[in-house]
């Protein structure tokens, strides 16, 4: 399809793309995958000006129609995606898109329910229920010289972070997690428990892979549960969330566009939101199992490439796993 062809339909079909993609995270991931460098587009909050400012960045590149290949492997059954591969997109509100695509009315109760996207993003409502309980085992890190970050508890009453939070047994002994750091939904502080660390039981770390396990005192796992670990398989596409302490405040869940954008036997990388004070989080699949430790983000070198992405970063859950089982700190 010739660069004139398409900028006859180029305002139609950032009108589409705007409706699918709606921040620009998600419409990023569909410029890198187009083979587009993400730093030579002007990216902007606003949908509309977000793919206005793409698509204008395509067409001199040439690669307006790998954003709709993209786009319609994301979207497979977008009838309006259909319609821009043929490089028909001419009108996508007039006669000519309802004479190209049929709306179906009332009578044809096949055509009311769709999955809208590759992947359907339907989850029993039992997920919610799950997460909070999830969610007890995640804790707030603070150090003894004020600096904050996130953690989990799995059995044995094992603390696990990052190691640039807890890098070496002085800076554990002197740190405090805090379970329930939290609000309520009337927005009232919950009550906190605190607990102090015991490296001088157990404390392993890794400077390599970013990870750190100490032994709480007491047990916690009687009253806050354990996040057990699990090999787990994610691949590319898949949805994660994190369950976290941003800035060191209060908990959080980040659940809106969270798909994992590359994946390889060491380091996962997502589109999750996180903050400073997020590392050390745990990052579940869509049923609830750990996947990865995360542990930074930013512009990120995607491994194997010279191309430079903006995404989050964790370390694989196997890793760390694999780790724990060579020291018999878990039994998997």
């Amino acid at each position: 399809m010739s660069l004139a062809q398409w900028n006859t339909n180029l305002t139609n079909l950032r009108d589409v793309l705007a409706a699918l993609y709606l921040t620009v995270q998600e419409s990023r991931a569909v410029v890198e995958a187009a083979g587009i460098n993400p730093v030579y587009v002007e990216f902007d909050t606003r949908a509309i000006t977000n793919w206005h400012n793409i698509l204008r960045e395509a067409n001199k590149r040439n690669k307006v129609q790998a954003i709709i290949e993209v786009a319609q492997k994301n979207y497979p059954e977008n009838d309006f995606l259909k319609l821009a591969l043929d490089n028909a997109l001419t009108n996508v509100r007039g006669p000519d898109i309802v004479d190209k695509v049929t709306w179906h009315g009332a009578g044809d109760a096949g055509s009311l329910e769709k999955i809208m996207g590759a992947q359907s993003t339907l989850l029993p409502i039992s997920f919610l229920e799950t997460g909070l309980q999830r969610a007890k085992a995640v804790v707030r890190v603070l150090r003894g010289d004020g600096a904050m970050g996130s953690g989990f508890l799995t059995v044995n009453n094992l603390l696990i972070t990052n190691h640039h939070v807890l890098a070496n047994a002085t800076e554990a002994v002197q740190a405090t997690i805090q379970f329930n750091y939290q609000q309520s939904p009337r927005g009232l502080d919950l009550d906190v428990v605190s607990f102090r660390l015991s490296p001088e039981e157990v404390f392993k770390t890794s400077e390599a892979n970013d990870w750190t396990v100490v032994r709480v005192q007491g047990n916690p796992n009687q009253d806050w549960g354990a996040l057990k670990l699990v090999h787990v398989n994610p691949q590319k596409h898949d949805w994660v969330n994190i369950i976290q302490h941003p800035g060191g405040g209060y908990k959080h869940i980040a659940l809106y566009h969270n798909m994992i954008t590359y994946v390889d036997n060491n380091l996962i990388q997502y589109l999750t939101d996180t903050q400073p004070g997020s590392s050390g989080s745990p990052v579940f699949d869509s049923e609830w199992r750990v996947v990865a430790l995360h542990h930074s983000g930013g512009w990120l070198r995607e491994l194997n490439t010279k191309q430079m992405v903006f995404r989050n970063e964790g370390i694989h859950i196997n890793v760390l796993i694999d780790a724990l089982i060579a020291d018999d700190l878990v039994d998997i």
